[in-house]
């Protein structure tokens, strides 16, 4: 689920806020959206022996070479990566991304913020806060936060198609100063070439997402050490139009050897072989997630999850628009998708953007978050086609178990 955020008005100083931790003196709070995929940090990788990075993580355009972010100590072969089978498949992901097994947490507007992705990189897994269009001083304040609550990497996630050229570069500069450890710098769509240079040169690793495969492509050439592929089933902003199983096959057969990540409908470690068998190397989650307990999403979107038994509870739809143009998501059914005609961009809702009230207009792409009061229900609650096998709200450490336990791979030892 790849929920990033958005504006309503938007312009700086202007009516409606952009996002989850927006820039100040935006009015109404519009865009919790989704972006996703959260990538590894450049550095060291773990050690030896461990299927993990060694030397400075992968070189542009690598996948994992030897000596550049090659798995070692699993069969692996001078610039293969790791040696066959699913655990092969695994063990490389997790050296191209630096963590102990390669699980993504999906950068979600306003939901995956410090506490989430603390949670999930401890369990072992790469956790993810979503920046959207947080101002260069909030930014740097998230990855300190999440920094106070892991020693484990973790990721930043970014949207350069919504935060523009000049805020993504703040961003980018406050993170840079803020980080006290190698990085993932995850970018929803592909990043401009000065930011992967940027992002290559300070040694952090690059995670873009990605919805076909010429962009998958372009990807490599800036440098990134994985792509996550999204398809139509996960939940949030969609990339392209293809479903998973086509995309992945398409993409691994026109870039074979590079490290895929599976995105979309991806629930626990039962949905990994046809993924592994088919060329992902690791997947990206977001719905799951987004249902755990130190998710920032508010208790009734959580509820909805649980309480959505049939995929048909999910529709791909345009009606969340404001904030976020041109992208078409997946949410929640509720009145707002239902309705036969969009309804009017009146205001449903309030919520907190850097420390103030902001109005929440119908057709936002906010997501509701714990900040968020008022018809909730009417909101942007972004969910993939994995949300009816939700039955719970569950430690986000569980939801990271389900997929460790069935396919184990070796231990991170802490820091990259």
């Amino acid at each position: 689920m790849h929920r990033t955020d958005a504006d309503a008005t938007a312009g700086h100083g202007q009516g409606a806020a952009t996002g989850h931790g927006a820039g100040s003196g935006q009015g109404a709070a519009t865009g919790h959206g989704a972006g996703s995929g959260q990538g590894a940090a450049t550095g060291h990788g773990a050690g030896s022996g461990q299927g993990a990075a060694t030397g400075h993580g992968a070189g542009p355009g690598q996948g994992a070479a030897t000596g550049h972010g090659a798995a070692t100590g699993h069969g692996a072969g001078p610039g293969h990566g790791a040696g066959s089978g699913h655990g092969a498949a695994l063990a490389r992901g997790a050296a191209a991304l630096g963590v102990g097994f390669p699980l993504v947490q999906a950068g979600m507007g306003g939901v995956a913020g410090p506490a989430l992705a603390a949670a999930v990189s401890s369990a072992g897994a790469l956790g993810t806060v979503a920046l959207y269009k947080s101002a260069p001083q909030e930014a740097a304040a998230l990855v300190q936060d999440t920094a106070r609550r892991t020693a484990a990497p973790f990721g930043v996630n970014v949207i350069p198609e919504v935060a523009g050229g000049l805020l993504l570069a703040g961003q980018l500069g406050a993170v840079l100063d803020a980080a006290d450890r190698p990085l993932v710098l995850n970018s929803y769509g592909l990043p401009p070439a000065e930011f992967a240079r940027t992002v290559r040169e300070a040694g952090h690793r690059l995670l873009v997402q990605a919805g076909d495969p010429e962009d998958a492509a372009r990807a490599f050439d800036l440098g990134a050490v994985a792509v996550a592929l999204q398809g139509t089933e996960a939940g949030g902003h969609h990339l392209g139009t293809r479903p998973l199983p086509d995309l992945l096959a398409r993409t691994a057969a026109a870039l074979p050897g590079r490290v895929l990540l599976a995105a979309g409908g991806v629930h626990d470690a039962s949905d990994l072989p046809p993924l592994l068998d088919a060329g992902a190397s690791g997947c990206l989650c977001g719905t799951a997630f987004a249902a755990t307990a130190e998710s920032a999403a508010h208790p009734a979107y959580k509820q909805a999850l649980v309480d959505t038994e049939t995929p048909d509870g999910t529709v791909v739809t345009d009606r969340f628009s404001i904030g976020w143009p041109g992208r078409s998501h997946r949410v929640l059914r509720g009145p707002v998708t239902d309705a036969p005609e969009p309804p009017p961009a009146r205001i449903i809702a309030w919520t907190t953007v850097a420390g103030g009230r902001r109005p929440v207009p119908c057709g936002s792409a906010a997501a509701p978050t714990t900040e968020a009061e008022g018809r909730v229900d009417d909101m942007a609650r972004y969910a993939g086609l994995s949300t009816p096998r939700i039955t719970d709200i569950v430690p986000a450490a569980a939801v990271v178990a389900r997929f460790r336990t069935a396919l184990p791979t070796p231990t991170h030892p802490g820091r990259m």
